[in-house]
């Protein structure tokens, strides 16, 4: 999470000044960026999921996930194959039209 902190605190990649262009490698940037959250929410299904359960707070965290994966289909940010550990899961999120 630090790294993404400085990926996003980085003005060289995600510019504050309007008409600041951004790099030519900014969408690389992103994808490692959403790679890496993507993870976060593998691991916390796959770990804790019975604790946000007790917790009652699986309703928030599907909703999160939801925006999360609809916007990185969207954007194509996520390889397929790296999204496999959470792809039933997926699957019931993204219906295709």
């Amino acid at each position: 999470m630090d790294w993404i902190e400085g990926q996003l605190d980085d003005e060289s990649i995600f510019p504050q000044k309007l008409g600041t262009p951004f790099p030519p490698n900014f969408k690389e940037v992103v994808k490692t960026i959403f790679k890496r959250l993507f993870r976060v929410y593998a691991h916390t299904y796959h770990s804790h999921f019975q604790k946000i359960v007790s917790l009652k707070e699986e309703a928030h965290l599907n909703t999160c996930f939801k925006h999360f994966i609809l916007f990185t289909n969207e954007f194509g940010l996520i390889d397929k194959k790296e999204l496999a550990p959470l792809q039933e899961l997926i699957e019931s999120i993204i219906v295709p039209y």
